[in-house]
């Protein structure tokens, strides 16, 4: 038995997908699983994800997955680039398929439907169509050096700011961050998670000063202590979000792809985040506040979840 992951990844394509499946890929190595991810993905993408169980192969094309998927294998399709026809092909080749949803994007018919966001359990889910739902916090996608809760306790002072835009920063939000927090205070040291694929990356390693630190090809491991340790982090608001809210981890949240709206705009109602629109400057500098990140860290405690999606998934391909 082998467990396939499908998605994509790449400058374009960013590399969300990648992040909240490749947990499930390294959970399954460590129980001496088979598992391997294959991903469509430009140069960007095989430059910056060079992992064990990583292989870039176009599975869009029916002769390519015909060779990659058998009557043995689990399948799990991360992907805005497939339609119904394809699930349908994909599961009829596949011994079972788990398709991950974010809102709603296809008449699924027949299908495991995971959506690993919080809003999720609230959105109408047609059911009527056969289909078996895995719905909420209870099934984020979290790399396992997210799974250990944490017990956070608010600084007045803020000392050290997490900014991580995700694979690319298309708005360019972590010079805007940088810059931001310097007017407010030279005394914080400013802890920045970019890759090669930033096209101002030369510009960020200009304003990187003594106290702070440039990172790339940031592990689990390493995130997940940034995010314990910062007093505020500066984000995308992806699968990066279910990491900040098990980290309490009070945060700015820019939203950069259409899929990240509704649970954004689902958190931040319920006090979980602020979200940078128009005014990034404005935003940022609130979360020097105490009482504001206080009263996030609080919140985020509430909503944090015991529950994960890898263990769903691992049953589903593996058995209990």
């Amino acid at each position: 038995m082998s467990l396939i992951i499908l998605s994509e990844a790449g400058y374009i394509y960013g590399f969300g997908h990648f992040y909240r499946t490749s947990g499930i890929c390294e959970k399954a190595e460590k129980e001496g699983r088979d598992a391997m991810m294959y991903l469509v993905g430009d140069d960007v993408a095989k430059e910056n994800l060079k992992r064990s169980f990583v292989s870039f192969k176009d599975w869009h094309d029916p002769a390519v997955r015909s060779e990659l998927i058998s009557k043995d294998d689990t399948i799990l399709v991360d992907s805005y680039h497939v339609d119904i026809k394809e699930l349908e092909e994909l599961q009829e080749i596949a011994g079972k398929m788990i398709v991950v949803d974010d809102n709603i994007r296809l008449d699924y018919h027949d299908m495991n439907i995971l959506n690993p966001n919080y809003f999720a359990a609230y959105l109408d889910y047609p059911q009527d169509h056969g289909n078996t739902f895995y719905l909420g916090k209870d099934y984020t996608l979290l790399r396992d050096a997210f799974d250990e809760p944490v017990t956070r306790t608010t600084a007045e002072k803020v000392t050290n700011v997490l900014i991580t835009m995700g694979g690319t920063d298309l708005k360019h939000m972590t010079v805007k961050a940088i810059d931001t927090i310097r007017s407010v205070s030279d005394d914080v040291s400013v802890h920045v998670v970019a890759t090669n694929a930033y096209t101002d990356i030369d510009e960020i390693r200009s304003k990187i000063g003594p106290g702070d630190t440039l990172y790339s090809n940031v592990d689990a491991d390493k995130m997940s202590e940034l995010m314990r340790t910062c007093d505020f982090a500066v984000a995308t608001a992806g699968g990066t979000s279910n990491e900040l809210i098990k980290m309490q981890c009070p945060s700015a949240l820019v939203v950069v792809a259409d899929n990240q709206l509704l649970n954004t705009r689902y958190l931040s109602q319920a006090g979980c985040f602020d979200v940078i629109e128009d005014y990034a400057e404005t935003v940022i500098k609130g979360l020097f506040s105490y009482e504001k990140r206080k009263a996030m860290a609080d919140t985020l405690k509430a909503f944090s979840s015991t529950g994960s999606g890898k263990d769903l998934v691992m049953d589903i391909a593996f058995g209990k």
